[in-house]
């Protein structure tokens, strides 16, 4: 293994020039990143390293408490001839200028150079942008064709601003000027997205647990606002829905998994994404399960651990987040993760699964078990034959059960799910006829029941 400085690396002889190492990350830190190796001398020979215990944990805590904005850098410890290496990466930083004992320096070939106070407010300047959502597209807004539609209907029910235009509309809202568009304005407005790839929204159906296989796919490419209602209506077309006829006036429809919760998953989803990241938002449907992949890691201050206790909204795309919470369609305190698990309770889906994977944050969905929708059945059955129950057998109450979740069901059918020969079958089903629970609607075949 050969060792030369460079630009991006340097060679320390031992942790005694830790001084030394703190300012190189840091130079590192503002230009494009790179590597200390500690235990090495200029020529790249080893100085048998040896490491103590604390030794390490020491390290970190002096980059951490001697930089500003804080390093985090990767540190490794290997063995390398008669001793060990140490090896300390940094990435280029997107919050320059970094400072290591408030001072701050710039990898300038093999050497840190200490930046004067003149190139550290040049520094500031150049890296002081603004959010990502507030930030100017790079198409025209002449050549960009907006949701005039959508935009009508945002103001005259929400807005009210009376605008003339939709760019009356997004200027008043500081969402364009001087025929320049935001990110936040091209996301919830234009018509159809054909500039930003990583917007798009890509669902699949998959065959089984995994992802060797497709059913079905579809891509979204709509606005942010408009785009929802078109993965529900993608997603309801491979989920099972069973229906659950009451004394109601609305029947009830229970589905795999609860909309309510997806439609609040798949918002989060559009508006806290990272939009840096080239990755897309993805919706994957298997069969025990749906996830939504959404690009980018929660923020630093919240707990993956405590998401469901800490009521906290940390935006990372804010003007995303006022427009929906504008719109109706966000509530804006931090309490999305809470009724996500609460539609899922109700719809008795188990809890869902929140992960942070490859550098996304995902949701899983776990579907509806059948014997949770035989439950809610038993309940609701209970309820409308409160008085009749007393006088049914277990299987004439299974049969009801079973209708009540297939009223096409055939007779050989229902054997199979009681328990009982076709001839008890008849039998039953003609007492649940004579004690008008039962009816049959149409022929034989191509015929349905009826649960009175």
């Amino acid at each position: 293994m050969q060792f030369k400085e460079s630009e991006k690396l340097e060679l320390k002889s031992s942790l005694a020039e830790w001084k030394e190492v703190i300012i190189t990350l840091s130079a590192f830190a503002n230009k494009k990143g790179g590597r200390v190796v500690i235990g090495l001398d200029d020529n790249g020979q080893a100085t048998n390293l040896q490491t103590g215990k604390g030794t390490i944990e020491d390290f970190v805590n002096k980059i951490k408490n001697h930089t500003d904005p804080t390093l985090y850098p990767s540190v490794n410890v290997k063995t390398f001839g008669l001793g060990e290496i140490i090896e300390v990466e940094i990435p280029e930083s997107d919050n320059k200028p970094i400072f290591a004992f408030g001072l701050a320096y710039m990898r300038i070939g093999k050497t840190n150079q200490k930046l004067s106070q003149t190139e550290v407010r040049a520094l500031i300047r150049r890296y002081d942008l603004p959010d990502f959502d507030k930030r100017y597209f790079g198409k025209a807004i002449s050549k960009i064709e907006l949701d005039k539609k959508l935009i009508a209907e945002a103001d005259k029910n929400y807005y009210h601003l009376k605008a003339k235009s939709p760019i009356d509309f997004l200027d008043k809202l500081e969402l364009a000027s001087k025929n320049k568009i935001t990110y936040a304005g091209y996301l919830c407005f234009v018509k159809q997205n054909y500039w930003m790839s990583n917007a798009i929204i890509k669902a699949a159906r998959f065959k089984g647990r995994n992802m060797e296989k497709f059913i079905d796919m579809k891509d979204f490419d709509a606005n942010i606002i408009s785009i929802t209602d078109k993965i529900i209506g993608f997603i309801k077309r491979h989920i099972d829905m069973e229906v659950i006829i009451s004394g109601k006036a609305k029947r009830d429809e229970i589905w795999d998994y609860p909309l309510p919760a997806l439609r609040e998953a798949i918002i989060n989803a559009l508006i806290h994404r990272n939009y840096a990241d080239s990755g897309n938002v993805q919706i994957r449907i298997f069969d025990d399960r749906l996830e939504i992949w959404s690009p980018g890691l929660l923020p630093k201050e919240l707990d993956l651990k405590k998401i469901l206790s800490e009521n906290r909204s940390i935006p990372r795309n804010k003007v995303l987040v006022e427009i929906f919470h504008r719109l109706g369609l966000i509530e804006g305190w931090g309490t999305g993760f809470q009724r996500i698990m609460s539609e899922c309770l109700k719809n008795n889906n188990k809890e869902p699964d929140f992960s942070e994977r490859a550098g996304a944050f995902v949701i899983s969905f776990k579907k509806r078990r059948e014997k949770d929708l035989e439950k809610d059945l038993e309940k609701d059955l209970e309820k409308d034959l409160e008085k009749d129950l007393e006088n049914l057998t277990d299987n004439q109450r299974k049969i009801i059960i079973e209708i009540r979740k297939n009223k096409n069901i055939t007779q050989r059918e229902l054997s199979v799910k009681v328990g009982i020969s076709d001839k008890n079958i008849r039998n039953n089903l003609a007492k649940l006829k004579q004690k008008g629970l039962l009816k049959r609607i149409g022929p034989d075949k191509g015929g349905y029941w009826e649960v009175s």
